[in-house]
Parts: C-alpha cells; sequence; structure tokens
C-alpha cells in the first residue's frame, strides 16, 4: 500500500511510480495528529482539497490502528515518501518496529536549507525557503 501524507500531496511524486502498479493509496486523516501540529484551518482545507484531486483513499483514524491494519491487508508492505517532518518519521519508524516493511521514496527537494525548518506554519517555512526557491540573490540555474 502506499501511505501518503501531507509531503507528498501531488500524483506526480516518485511514490507513485516505484510502487507497483494498481498499489491502492491511504491518508489517514490523524485528528490528534492534525491538533498536535497546530495546522491552520486553511492548510488543512488546502490538505483535504488536494487529496480529493489525488488517486487516494482517505481514511479518518489514527496512524497508529490504520496503517499496520492497512499494511497487513496489502502483504505488510508501506510505500511512503520521505519527509523532514519528525513526527511522519515517528510513525514510520513505529510502522517498522512492528515488522512491516517500510519502503521510504525520496523525492527531488523543493529547496534545499542549511538547517531544519519550522514546520509547524507554511509562512515560517516560506520566509526561509523564498529565495532558494525564486532565486532571489543568486543566479537562475542553468537551463
Amino acid at each position: 500500500m502506499i501511505w501518503l501524507h501531507e509531503d507528498a500531496l501531488r500524483s506526480t511524486h516518485p511514490v507513485f511510480a516505484r510502487a507497483p502498479e494498481g498499489t491502492p493509496a491511504f491518508y489517514v486523516w490523524d485528528e490528534p495528529y492534525l491538533r498536535e501540529m497546530d495546522y491552520s484551518f486553511h492548510r488543512l482545507v488546502f490538505i483535504y482539497e488536494s487529496l480529493v484531486e489525488l488517486p487516494v483513499t482517505i481514511l479518518r483514524g489514527t496512524f497508529d490502528t490504520c496503517l499496520p491494519a492497512l499494511a497487513a491487508q496489502n502483504d505488510n508492505r508501506v510505500w511512503t515518501a520521505e519527509t523532514p517532518n519528525p513526527g511522519l518519521r515517528c510513525v514510520m519508524e513505529r510502522l517498522s518496529s512492528r515488522g512491516v516493511n517500510v519502503s521510504v521514496v525520496s523525492d527531488v527537494p523543493f529547496v534545499t536549507l542549511p538547517e531544519e525548518p519550522d514546520l509547524h506554519r507554511f509562512s515560517h517555512y516560506w520566509r526561509r525557503a523564498r529565495k532558494a526557491a525564486m532565486c532571489i540573490g543568486g543566479s537562475r540555474p542553468s537551463e
């Protein structure tokens, strides 16, 4: 199965190509996790609107309940996207410790920052990433 999370909300993410064709994709709407992340209402709407455009089943529950059960129905194998989010990394570690074969699929990063960004608010992240993303103050990469 593919476990999609908020750091891979696009149909062109490499996780879809890495998993075998026809592998079902799931997003777990984990309300305690979302509250802990302190996402704004606008960010939650963005996540939901992105999900409804993707080939993914949205489930309401917790990661620790839903993901192991889904994995058990799908050969105990999970493909998921790499993430800088420590909370999601912990979920991946917990799955692995329960015997689930977790394959983390890398993607080309949007930007490379010298230190870990604040992931709780997009505006905090964007202040740090904007210059690199828009090539402000530097030359554009050669095409």
